[in-house]
Formats: structure tokens, C-alpha cells, sequence
């Protein structure tokens, strides 16, 4: 098949949940099929990574959109019906480089990575189209108005509502919706259930977070390690409440334990945790394996969350115990005969983690192996990409069958604005 892959982020490096979704989708897909990949660029050093992207993809096609732009973009949004989460992912030379493309090459497939760039192809009609939503975004939206005051909480909910008319607009104009879980599809075919919905979750690469403790010296004091881009408000929340209300209290029966905070570009909230005792926030850093390597236990302590926690699943494949709460494993099946335990209270949470810091060293090895396993057996790259081919393999009449709308190639204009 000859596919046109478009993606709201360039999907390399493969460094944040989704870029790491994307890269692995064109990894796989580029084994069997032709992958043309059109997509936005946030960072400008990110340009350089396109030659690598050039190995698994026929054609390379990046836009790079400015913060500056983003942020002239906010007022605009809330003047206009369209969610901002669209129109800030919306340019007018992006939308002239996709309309080339459909013009000059004859693709079997189009494929969007978030309903935000499904702007650029919704009025495609003779090409069967798959949207990844990946998450039901529109309810991440509405759980951060709960958890901001006036006037982000308003400007929240109005995002979480317009972005819930878009998600069930693009369910009826694609052939094919996909979700990174059980739990948001269910969530989603409460609105739309008159679609194909199907479940492709992420992988992990168990080659690379395949570790062993030889190759680094023994840590001289009981780690917990938490990883994540610390810009994202979810992660920012969890390290927060963790230090806050979880982790005074470990430390009083754990005088020496460690709390790591590995990610780049941290806050000043997250910052200022690294003023606590035993708090230690890294920023970025080359390679989250060594701090993986030597931590004792991960933690997920997650207030906000939606899909599948890619943290969580690395930290697992590493053969580490991870104590979360329900919000981290919502989108993961495991149970505590996996290795994990979950824990909503921060008294329950706090009794988790020392019970890992000061219980049986076998018993939490044994954990960590069977964290190992359940990754081993649910969250393969390899699998998760063949559900994926299998899906865009379905017989084009399959694909007509879920048609609603139907309007010409050339028809309606995307957005009259060009920015």
C-alpha cells in the first residue's frame, strides 16, 4: 500500500508518548508498505532528524511552526467556534503541501496521527481514511478545568466542549477510528457508536530497555524514580502531589530514600521540589536507562491521566515494581500479580513504596520479573504495528461501508485564514 502518514509532531526523536506512538507506527508500516510522511516541527533542531526519518520513509515533508505563532493563535481561538487545539495545529503551507501530495501521488491509505490534523483531509472522500485519536482529548481537557481556577478553568472547559463536537465530527467523516485502550474507546463510543473503533495500544522496545545492574555501581540509597517531559501539566501535578503528600511521609520511615525526578525542561514548580530533602530533579538528560538501572521503584502518582502511560511501561519492562495510582493504569490491564501495586490514597501510596523500600529484596525482584513479563506478553511494538497493518489492510469495501459523508476531493476550503 502507498500510505500518506500526517502527524501533528515530527516522530523523531522518539523521546515523548507522541512521537514515540508515531515513529513505531512508521517503523513497522515501512517494512511492507510506502509511508509518505507529512508532519509539524515545534523545535527547529528537530529538522535535523529528518534524514533519519528518510530510511523508513519514501518522502519527508516537515512544517515548522513557531511558538510565537502558537501564542498570537490563543486569542484567536476563543473568537472562532474551532477548538484552539486545531487551529493551533493549522498552517496554510502545510495545508498546500498535503493538497500537492494528494495530487500527485495515487495513495492507497491516509493515516492522522490526532484528530487535530484531521483538518487538512477531512473533505477527502475517495481515499479510505484512519484517524488515531489516541486519547479522547476533549475529557483530558475538561479534568484540567478541575484542577485550575478562573480563568484557565473556563478557558478549559470551552476547549473541552468544542474539541468534543470536533472528535465526534471526525469519528463520522473517517472510515476508521483508533484509540490507544480499552478504557478510551469505551469512553468515546459512549458519544459515537455508530463507527468502526478499534484498539491499537502502545508498545515497548524491549531491546533497548532491556538493563542490567552489573553494568553500574549499587546505589547507596533506596531509589524511587519518576520520568516524563516536565512541562506537561499531568506529570508537573503527579511530582508535585508525590513530594507534597507522599513522600514526607516515606522519608519518616525511609529517612534515606531518594526521590529522582528525570526529565527535561522542568518547570519552576518542579524546580522548586528540588529544594525539598532527598529530591533530586535532573532536567534533561542523554539517557533515562542509568536512573532506571539504579532506582529501587518507579512511582506513577498521577491525578490527571489519560491512555497509556509510556513511563509506566518502560519502568516495567526494566524489571522495576511501579506503584501508581488507578488514573496511571488506566490504560494498562495489569494487576498486582504483574508487579505493580495501586494506590489512590497518599497514606496507601506512601505504605506501597516503603513496603517495596524495606520489604523482601526476592519479593521485589519477583515483581520486577513479573512486570517484565506482563510487558513481554501485552505491549510488544511487533504487535501492536501488526494490528495496526492488519486494520489498514481491510479490503477497501469494508472501509465504504463506514462511509457517512461524501464530498469532493477539491470541495470545501479547509480554513480561509493562512497563517
Amino acid at each position: 500500500m502507498n500510505i500518506l502518514y500526517i502527524a501533528h509532531r515530527i516522530p523523531y526523536p522518539p523521546n515523548k508518548g507522541e512521537k514515540i506512538r508515531a515513529f513505531h507506527q512508521i517503523r513497522h508500516l515501512s517494512k511492507h508498505h510506502t509511508v509518505h510522511l507529512v508532519c509539524m516541527v515545534d523545535d527547529p533542531a528537530d529538522l535535523t532528524h529528518i534524514k533519519t526519518l528518510e530510511h523508513y520513509c519514501s518522502s519527508v515533508e516537515a512544517v515548522y511552526r513557531s511558538k510565537s505563532t502558537m501564542l498570537l493563535l490563543g486569542p484567536l481561538a476563543l473568537l472562532t467556534s474551532k477548538p484552539l487545539s486545531v487551529i493551533s495545529f493549522y498552517r496554510g503551507h502545510l495545508a498546500r503541501t498535503i493538497a500537492q501530495k494528494l495530487e500527485t501521488e495515487k495513495f492507497d491509505r491516509i493515516f492522522v496521527s490526532s484528530s487535530a490534523m484531521s483538518e487538512y483531509v477531512h473533505h477527502v472522500s475517495d481515499i479510505p481514511k484512519v484517524i488515531d485519536f489516541v486519547d479522547v482529548d476533549s475529557d483530558k481537557w475538561r479534568m484540567y478545568a478541575a484542577h485550575h481556577s478562573f480563568p484557565l478553568s473556563w478557558i478549559y472547559r470551552l476547549e473541552a466542549k468544542r474539541l468534543a463536537k470536533h472528535e465526534e465530527k471526525v469519528a463520522r467523516l473517517f472510515d476508521h477510528s483508533i484509540f490507544i485502550s480499552e478504557e478510551e474507546r469505551r469512553l468515546f463510543q459512549q458519544r459515537v457508536n455508530d463507527g468502526a473503533i478499534s484498539v491499537v495500544s502502545n508498545g515497548v522496545d524491549l531491546d533497548y530497555f532491556t538493563l542490567s545492574n552489573k553494568e553500574l555501581p549499587p546505589a547507596l540509597s533506596p531509589i524511587i524514580v519518576f520520568t516524563g517531559v516536565m512541562d506537561y501539566f499531568p506529570n508537573v501535578d503527579a511530582v508535585q502531589y508525590f513530594c507534597q503528600e507522599i513522600f514526607p511521609v516515606v522519608c519518616e520511615a525511609v529517612p534515606e530514600a531518594k526521590f529522582y525526578i528525570i526529565g527535561r525542561n522542568p518547570t519552576r514548580h518542579v524546580k522548586k521540589l528540588g529544594h525539598y530533602p532527598n529530591v533530586i530533579v535532573s532536567g534533561s538528560v542523554p539517557d533515562v536507562r542509568p536512573y532506571l538501572a539504579q532506582a529501587t521503584i518507579a512511582v506513577a502518582p498521577f491525578r490527571i491521566a489519560r491512555g497509556v502511560q509510556n513511563k509506566v511501561l518502560e519502568a516495567m519492562a526494566t524489571g522495576l515494581p511501579v506503584v501508581g495510582t488507578s488514573q496511571a493504569f488506566k490504560g494498562i490491564e495489569a494487576t498486582e500479580h504483574d508487579g505493580i501495586r495501586i494506590a489512590n490514597s497518599p497514606d496507601r501510596f506512601a505504605l506501597q513504596v516503603i513496603s517495596f523500600l524495606k520489604g523482601d529484596p526476592a519479593l521485589r525482584q519477583q515483581c520486577g520479573l513479573q512486570a517484565r513479563r506482563y510487558v513481554e506478553d501485552h505491549h510488544k511494538w511487533e504487535d501492536q504495528g501488526a494490528k495496526l497493518e492488519s486494520l489498514l489492510r481491510e479490503p477497501v469495501r469494508a472501509f465504504e461501508g463506514y462511509k457517512l459523508v461524501s464530498v469532493n476531493r477539491k470541495g470545501e476550503n479547509i480554513l480561509s485564514t493562512d497563517f
